[in-house]
């Protein structure tokens, strides 16, 4: 397409996390969002408000076409690429409309709950040779570049993972078999930095039981979990992970990365980070949203056809999928998983 030209872009689900993704691209000079599909037309107008007020200044909902159906949305809209804001359990049939129409696409993270159906998306996005994105913003973020020039030619010793919250309102969270559980769901973006920053794991030993959050209706996934890894490159790894700390005023710790390298300690997550080493202490900050920085990099990848700067392609990010079940797998089982073999 012309890079002169803005970038039709399209949604196919309209849920709480596409609000951010809207408040990006309405004020993204490169995007024109050209339409909205959702199963709940009614939800359509309430997301575009949220949308709108998260933008600074807030301004009027635009009329955007909504659609209660992709495949209508796809043939009568004809995106430039799509959003796929979808929760973990409806992924599947919404990318398969995309490849079969030949649209980029972003996918929210997780991009799926098993093996087999990612795979045989990754396999039909590159058959078809399409540039793809997924939701994994804090690999943009200006702490994570600084902490990749600092571990350019330093052996990681260990990186230490945590994910300490509390428990989202949407129902569907809370339930195994639609969430996939926290680590999948959540913690996911712990484990996608860690990869990032340190490399491929190599296996995996978990521990989760369900103990904080047991008066809580409907819910049987793990509220408190802890994991070790191995890195292929020989460091070690912990991710440790709640959500059973509702309303509780948090630390910045408690979500992120810290690498520990010889005579360095580093903290890295969206937000920001922190290095410490013999005669420094310093604080990273980020100038630009990393959420913006995602989104723009998928927008522009589709205007000029240059994918270059687009840091978690959706096969990547099956890579990180893979990591999350084997922690899963481990803590149902007791025993160590290798993330290769669940294919």
């Amino acid at each position: 397409m012309s890079e002169q030209s803005p970038v039709r872009v399209a949604f196919i689900g309209v849920g709480g996390i596409a609000s951010m993704h809207l408040a990006n691209l309405l004020r993204m000079p490169e995007a024109d969002v050209v339409a909205l599909a959702d199963i709940d037309l009614a939800r359509i107008p309430d997301t575009l408000r949220l949308a709108t007020a998260r933008m600074s200044p807030p301004i009027e909902p635009p009329v955007i076409e909504a659609f209660d159906d992709a495949g209508r949305m796809l043939a009568a809209a004809s995106p430039d690429c799509v959003f796929i804001t979808l929760p973990p359990f409806a992924h599947g049939e919404a990318e398969y409309q995309c490849i079969e129409a030949g649209v980029p696409m972003l996918v929210q993270k997780p991009v799926g709950l098993d093996m087999p159906t990612v795979r045989g998306i990754e396999r039909a996005i590159a058959a078809r040779g399409l540039i793809t994105a997924v939701g994994y913003q804090t690999r943009y973020s200006e702490a994570a570049d600084t902490a990749r020039e600092l571990l350019a030619d330093r052996t990681v010793g260990m990186a230490i993972g945590t994910y300490l919250g509390g428990m989202p309102r949407t129902l569907w969270w809370r339930i195994q078999e639609q969430s996939g559980g926290q680590v999948v769901e959540q913690a996911t973006h712990v484990v996608d930095l860690q990869r990032y920053l340190v490399g491929e794991i190599e296996s995996v030993h978990a521990a989760a039981a369900t103990r904080l959050m047991t008066d809580a209706p409907s819910l049987n996934i793990n509220d408190v979990s802890a994991a070790t890894f191995q890195f292929e490159n020989g460091a070690v790894g912990t991710l440790l992970n709640t959500c059973g700390l509702n309303d509780v005023p948090g630390e910045s710790w408690d979500h992120g990365v810290t690498i520990v390298a010889r005579d360095l300690s580093m903290w890295v997550w969206h937000e920001g980070g922190r290095i410490a080493q013999p005669g420094e202490v310093r604080e990273l900050t980020n100038s630009t949203d990393c959420k913006y920085l995602l989104d723009e990099a998928l927008v522009r990848a589709v205007q000029s056809g240059d994918a270059s700067n687009i840091r978690s392609t959706y096969a990547d990010a099956v890579r990180t999928l893979r990591v999350t079940l084997a922690i899963e797998e481990s803590a149902r089982t007791g025993a160590p998983v290798r993330p290769a073999d669940l294919g």
